[in-house]
């Protein structure tokens, strides 16, 4: 799970990952009152360190890096990211993670998501080429890249767009798609198997949020747990463990209208018991 969602400081986080017998951490905020963008180096250190003292090692750097407007163009682009990625490198080094994350870039206008691969192939061709560099540096410097969808405004809207643009990036083996159902949902596509068929060649992780709708609608309105999603967990989250395509499986906290008395904490420990009890003891 995201690390912050188990608790507001760094040793609860990592202890209660370690009561909990899970391995990894997923460093996004939360980190001493820093995101992992602009963690210190010396903020770093203490991450690690309190990480080995619980047993834990680091799964991924969940960046925020690349999630911006296309609009201001490649070099202004360029100038906004590469220099984080230069401090991101040198924390991965501290750090040592398995992944580290970029974020789909932001599309203004948005044509909606069936055409906006086609505005930006169009119009931000030059996209391609950027993440393909930061993928580069990434695996120059030992570490593998996963490429995220969040819900507005991105240009990885759709299976097909998605597709193409792993496709225009073509760094197999270097990188790999996280598939943020809940993201993906609220962009548009309902999580099914068949999308999970789609997207499986480039998976290699999956983040995980419950999610209910209104009724028999397929939006998502409600947060939830992942027992009380209306989408169908169990069906894609034993496919993707059967087919192993994801050494990563990641909880974060539900988007949607939250309940009185809504506890990210407390629903964390419900869906690891729940995926525990119905997918896998190991997990």
């Amino acid at each position: 799970m995201l690390n912050s969602m188990a608790g507001a400081d760094m040793q609860m986080q990592a202890r209660r990952h370690a009561e909990l017998g899970l391995r990894w951490l997923d460093l996004k905020d939360g980190l001493f009152g820093q995101t992992i963008n602009n963690l210190g180096v010396d903020n770093a250190h203490r991450v690690a360190a309190i990480a080995h003292q619980h047993g834990l090692g680091v799964a991924s750097l969940s960046t925020a890096l690349c999630a911006s407007e296309l609009e201001v163009g490649e070099a202004a682009f360029r100038r906004r990211h590469d220099a984080t990625l230069d401090h991101v490198l040198a924390l991965a080094n501290i750090l040592r993670p398995r992944t580290i994350r970029l974020i789909s870039a932001v599309l203004k206008p948005f044509p909606g998501g069936a055409h906006v691969m086609d505005a930006v192939e169009r119009d931000q061709p030059w996209v391609f080429g950027v993440y393909a560099d930061m993928v580069d540096r990434i695996d120059a410097a030992g570490f593998q890249t996963l490429i995220e969808n969040e819900p507005d405004n991105m240009i990885l809207a759709t299976p097909e767009g998605i597709l193409r643009f792993f496709e225009r990036v073509d760094r197999p083996g270097k990188v790999k798609y996280t598939w943020d159902i809940q993201n993906l949902w609220e962009a548009g596509v309902y999580p099914t198997l068949a999308v999970y068929r789609q997207l499986k060649p480039l998976i290699g992780c999956i983040h995980l949020k419950g999610g209910r709708t209104d009724g028999d609608g397929r939006k998502l309105v409600h947060a939830s747990s992942l027992e009380d999603a209306s989408w169908p967990v169990l069906d894609i989250v034993r496919a993707v463990v059967a087919d192993r395509v994801a050494p990563i499986i990641c909880l974060n906290p539900s988007h949607g209208k939250k309940p009185p008395g809504f506890d990210i904490w407390e629903v964390a420990q419900r869906d690891i018991a729940f995926l525990r009890q119905h997918v896998s003891a190991t997990l």
